[in-house]
């Protein structure tokens, strides 16, 4: 099922040439890598408080008044999106062979479940929460979870630029991918 995906989404990735172009000229990465920044700050800065606060940091503060910074966090994790699909379409090959890349995902994607999760379950009943309230087992732990989350994708993130894949070896499986770089 998937012997093709790899390559098939290079090939896709980057047939999408006026992406390809505009993050080929001199300003554009870097612009792209800063707004990228921008938004990882203010994803891990509203989330990461919290999910501090639900772990019980700032007792004093109400869980209600720190939701209100989830917005910022939703704008720059929608900022990453945008940048991210850039960078992976001006270079796929790049990305999608990329182990970091691949746990980078995964991680994105347990956090998305567990934010699921959480607004399904517990945030009914934290959000009402008075300051000096402990938030209860089930939310502190979804919060550790997305902490633990946001970390790895920051780390995977960050380990891209040392994991850069070579050609494409199609013969050789690996776990979760058919195609693995050459070594």
């Amino acid at each position: 099922m998937l012997d093709g995906l790899q390559p098939w989404l290079v090939h896709t990735l980057s047939s999408v040439r006026p992406v390809y172009l505009l993050m080929n000229t001199h300003w554009a990465w870097p612009i792209c890598e800063t707004l990228h920044f921008f938004g990882l700050s203010l994803l891990i800065g509203s989330i990461g408080a919290f999910d501090l606060r639900l772990l019980g940091l700032a007792k004093n503060i109400p869980i209600s008044a720190m939701h209100r910074f989830i917005r910022w966090g939703i704008f720059g994790y929608m900022l990453n999106i945008c940048t991210g699909a850039m960078f992976l379409m001006a270079a796929p090959d790049q990305y999608i062979y990329n182990p970091s890349f691949h746990f980078k995902v995964l991680f994105m994607a347990v956090a998305g479940l567990n934010v699921l999760a959480f607004y399904s379950t517990m945030y009914t009943r934290v959000r009402t929460l008075a300051p000096g309230a402990t938030a209860p087992l089930p939310a502190r732990f979804m919060a550790m979870i997305s902490l633990s989350m946001w970390i790895g994708v920051i780390i995977g993130g960050r380990m891209l630029t040392f994991y850069r894949p070579a050609a494409c070896e199609q013969k050789v499986q690996t776990f979760p991918f058919y195609c693995s770089p050459i070594q």
